[in-house]
Parts: C-alpha cells; sequence; structure tokens
C-alpha cells in the first residue's frame, strides 16, 4: 500500500483539531466507483444532507445507516457480544463502496473486528472500503460529521448530541483489524487524519 503526506495546516494554527482539508483519498474512493455501473454505496456516518446530495449524484443508489447515533443509544444498553452490527442488515454483497468515516476510532477492538468482517460480506468483489483514523485524540474528544463540499474539500461539523468513547491506534493495529481486505492507499495529513483505502480482494466485480 502506498503511503503520502500532505501539507494543509499546521497543529500550530489557532483553530479546533483536527481541521478541514482537501481530500485525497476521498477523490479516489469516489472516481474508482464512478467507472462502474449501477453503483451502490454505504455511508455509515452520521447522516449529512451533503454528503447525501453528493454521492446521490455520482452514485447508482446511495444508502445511510447512522452508526453513530445507534452506538450512542447503546451506551448505557450493555449489549451482548456479536449484536453490534445486526443494524447492518443488507443481504451480502450489496454494496460496491462503503464509507466508514472515522466509526473505527469509537469502538473497541472486538467492535472493530465484528464491522470489518460485516464489511466484508456486504461488499461485491473489488469493492473499496473507505475509512478515517486521527492520530491523537482530539481536544475536546467530540463527535464531527465529516461533510463533503466542492472539489472534495472535507470539512467537519460538530455533533454535540453525540457522546462516545475513543480508542486511537496506530497504522499497524488498523491493518491487523482489516487484514482480510487487500490495502491500496493511504493518506496522512497534517491536521492529525489519516485516510485508508481498501479492496474486497476479487479477480473481477461480481
Amino acid at each position: 500500500m502506498s503511503t503520502s503526506s500532505a501539507q494543509h495546516r499546521n497543529f500550530t494554527d489557532p483553530e479546533p483539531f483536527p481541521v478541514g482539508y482537501s481530500s485525497t483519498i476521498l477523490k479516489m474512493f469516489v472516481e474508482s466507483l464512478e467507472r462502474w455501473i449501477d453503483v451502490q454505496v454505504l455511508d455509515a456516518g452520521p447522516v449529512c444532507q451533503e454528503n447525501i446530495t453528493f454521492f446521490a449524484r455520482r452514485m447508482n443508489r446511495h444508502y445511510a445507516c447512522d452508526m453513530f447515533i445507534r452506538l450512542h443509544r447503546a451506551l448505557g444498553e450493555h449489549p451482548t457480544p456479536g449484536n453490534f452490527c445486526n443494524h447492518l442488515d443488507y443481504p451480502p454483497r450489496s454494496f460496491d463502496g462503503i464509507q466508514l468515516w472515522d466509526l473505527v476510532d469509537r469502538l473497541d477492538d472486538d467492535q472493530a473486528r465484528q464491522l470489518a468482517a460485516r464489511c466484508f460480506e456486504m461488499l461485491r468483489s473489488t469493492g473499496l472500503l473507505m475509512l478515517i483514523a486521527l492520530e491523537k485524540k482530539p481536544e475536546p474528544a467530540k463527535i464531527n460529521t465529516f461533510v463533503i463540499g466542492r472539489d472534495y474539500r472535507v470539512d467537519l461539523r460538530l455533533q454535540q448530541h453525540l457522546e462516545l468513547p475513543w480508542y486511537c491506534r496506530h497504522n499497524r493495529a488498523l491493518m491487523s483489524l482489516l487484514a482480510e481486505f487487500e490495502p491500496v492507499k493511504s493518506y496522512r495529513y497534517f491536521n492529525g487524519l489519516r485516510e485508508f483505502l481498501f479492496k474486497k480482494p476479487g479477480p473481477i466485480r461480481d
């Protein structure tokens, strides 16, 4: 997997951490999927009208399943092991692309493995999985929606109503959780964000 980095702002800039940026991996994710026909994409992030509009204009079908609000609601319910992905009840091989945003940062290792296995099952062969991870815990450690703008500009919108735990992982730990997938590319930004693009192995799109 090739890895790159891009300079946007320094940590010393007087803005909250992290700040918005122009996304290289999102551009790759979208432009790769646009080459196929009848594309279906799943967005697991907080519901955002701008993102729904963005994907709806480019893909045949766009599905949204807000796993962040579901995690928030389940915090006091003591969920039993193995049921984390019950809300992702889509048939196998339903999607060509899945956008996780920074969901993995909010999951413990068991939950993250459940999510990875479910995504693997939901993706078609050669389908793409994109995720974002922070290098350090933001202060304050609040949930943000990643809002897509023009020219793949991504800005962050604070979600005051959401409170979730935080699990920071280095690259090797993230890659281990997603070992079933083929890494395509990663990109590190100087605003403290890391983006990853993975592919489900397979000779052709099934």
